[in-house]
């Protein structure tokens, strides 16, 4: 398989448009025919519907290779390209046939497994082995120098998105076109009055008066507030869950609302643009936002989200066993949010752990189970986990260390005293 590049844009929408899924095949050439006989032609098959070119419309000089006519330059755009319509969800889980026929000889045939190979909306180039599927798997010893032939192919597999996420898109478009609205509106309001007030009202200019001292006197306040918090600490903590929770919200509802302004868009499109693709490729990416079939489960997408090099890992786990001994700070009240919690860090745990041979499979069970009941929530289940999956390694890779800064030492130690019995022997 060769890169990949993202395919037309308006051919996209026409394509998307339609209710049920398609897959694209342009077909481009064939190399190194096993036989010195043109092709007739090749098909495609898929989910027992097959779909043919026409013949070749070249053929290499030295080689026997062919290419197929190219549809953005023909003038009859079918003749090499190659289409199938059924539902996403069947098309998705199954795999393409490509046979090339050859006149008078076997046909040789190349498979592709759609889901493994593709991401839907992106156009894929891709060299596919074709073979005589009548023959033996392993070729004979006269065969095994031979050239394979190949056959290269463009794919593009698109279809519709999920129904909550057609409906999220539609939702956010609102959205944004009443924010946008609104901000369009307003703006040129507020700056109108922000600019005209104080030359229509002067004495709004003497309210800047008492900013200073307010200032000065909440500075001065500031070590006693905290001093006051450090000793009734036990009395304030419901206040300041309260204060921290409103903060909290107050601050979802401003960022949601930034985001949510042309301004904030432009600034977060590069992050999250990346980080949208990057999810879309994964598989679980591709379950949750295309209508593939059955949705992925929480532990797969936990799997597509979660890092998986040892420091950010090290982080993850720190911190869900540190949300899990969060309910300590309210202690009674807290422990209702373990039934909350405890699920979450079963699918975490199931996520970045049931993979690695080191860890036991029954760890999700442990963490579930010490995170449900009370006052057991100081065991940190989730780096346990990161200690059994890297601490092999990095003991293993500290002993090397050692050891090789041993066998440092000792060669110099023996290279010193082999100094000094050379200056013994010269003295005497």
């Amino acid at each position: 398989m060769s890169g990949d590049s993202a395919a037309n844009p308006a051919a996209m929408e026409r394509l998307r448009s339609v209710p049920d899924g398609r897959l694209v095949a342009a077909v481009l050439s064939v190399y190194d025919l096993p036989h010195d006989v043109q092709p007739s032609s090749v098909s495609l098959t898929v989910l027992g519907t097959t779909v043919t070119t026409g013949p070749p419309c070249a053929r290499h000089r030295d080689r026997n290779s062919f290419k197929f006519a190219d549809g953005s330059k023909s003038s009859s755009p079918s003749a090499n390209e190659l289409v199938v319509s059924a539902p996403l969800s069947e098309l998705y889980p199954s795999v393409a046939r490509f046979t090339c026929h050859m006149t008078g000889k076997p046909d040789i045939v190349a498979k592709c497994s759609l889901s493994q190979t593709l991401r839907i909306g992106d156009q894929q180039w891709l060299i596919l082995q074709l073979s005589d599927p009548s023959s033996p798997d392993a070729p004979d010893n006269d065969e095994k120098d031979s050239v394979q032939p190949t056959l290269r192919v463009k794919l593009l597999l698109v279809g519709s998105y999920r129904p909550e996420i057609n409906a999220l898109i539609s939702a956010s478009q609102s959205w944004f076109s009443t924010v946008d609205g609104i901000a369009d509106a307003g703006g040129s309001a507020i700056s109108s009055v922000m600019t005209e007030l104080p030359e229509k009202i002067p004495a709004v200019k003497y309210l800047l008066v008492p900013t200073v001292p307010l200032a000065a006197v909440s500075v001065a306040l500031v070590p006693c507030l905290i001093g006051a918090l450090v000793v009734g600490l036990p009395f304030f903590l419901p206040l300041l869950a309260v204060v921290a929770a409103f903060v909290a919200t107050v601050g979802a509802i401003g960022g949601t609302l930034f985001i949510s302004t042309r301004t904030g868009r432009e600034r977060l499109s590069p992050m999250l643009s990346s980080a949208y693709s990057a999810f879309l490729h994964t598989a679980a990416g591709q379950r949750l936002v295309y209508d593939t079939g059955p949705r992925p489960s929480p532990k797969a997408l936990a799997q597509a989200l979660l890092p998986k090099d040892l420091m950010a890992k090290l982080i993850i786990c720190l911190a869900i066993d540190f949300v899990g001994s969060a309910s300590y700070l309210l202690p009674g009240v807290g422990e209702t949010f373990d039934v909350a919690w405890a699920p979450i860090q079963y699918v975490l745990i199931a996520a970045m752990f049931d993979h690695v041979e080191r860890v036991s499979p029954n760890l999700k069970y442990v963490s579930f189970v010490e995170e449900i009941l009370p006052f057991t929530d100081f065991i940190p289940s989730a780096t346990y986990g990161w200690i059994c999956e890297f601490g092999p390694m990095i003991v293993g890779e500290s002993g090397r260390k050692i050891q090789d800064l041993a066998v440092v030492i000792r060669g110099e130690r023996e290279a010193l005293e082999e100094t000094v019995r050379g200056a013994k022997i010269h003295s005497a």
